[in-house]
């Protein structure tokens, strides 16, 4: 799902910009194995069109793409929780937070750690990073509102 309406043909390459909160995209950048794609620098696409579930919030264009590199395929479940544990420090007051893990280098470590291992989380959400790719078809040639793709978009 992108802000920006591509054409059929158009590559698509990474932004530089941070994709969650600065603060995971720093600690994620600090443990980045070598091997690894920039986050920051990356095209994300997701094997289904349920936006609802990865952490978009605004609405976008759909595309079916074609990588232009073999991409990486990493669960984003893991950042999930970093993201819970931010909303824990913001909303102190709010009692449902405490549920949320506290936001610590223990937390961090296990967390980046996981993300970068490749390996699933116990509910998976898997993300594939590229350096770019090409729009084989606009699926969505309107915005289309994240939460109306739960359980698979449909145009």
């Amino acid at each position: 799902m992108s802000s920006i309406l591509y054409s059929v043909g158009d590559e698509i390459r990474g932004n530089g910009r941070d994709k969650v909160d600065p603060r995971i995209e720093s600690e994620l950048e600090a443990r980045r194995p070598d091997a690894a794609l920039c986050r920051r620098d990356a095209v994300y696409s997701l094997e289904h069109t349920d936006f609802s579930v990865c952490g978009v919030v605004e609405p976008g264009y759909i595309y079916r793409l074609k990588p232009n590199a073999a991409p990486q395929r990493w669960d984003f479940a893991w950042i999930g929780e970093m993201q819970k544990a931010l909303l824990r420090l913001k909303y102190p007051q709010h009692q449902e937070m405490k549920k949320y893990p506290e936001w610590n280098a223990n937390l961090i470590e296990r967390y980046c750690t996981g993300y970068w291992s490749g390996a699933a989380t116990q509910e998976p959400g898997w993300e594939f990073l590229m350096p770019s790719c090409t729009v084989l078809e606009v699926l969505a040639n309107k915005p289309v509102d994240p939460k109306s793709t739960k359980g698979d978009w449909k145009s």
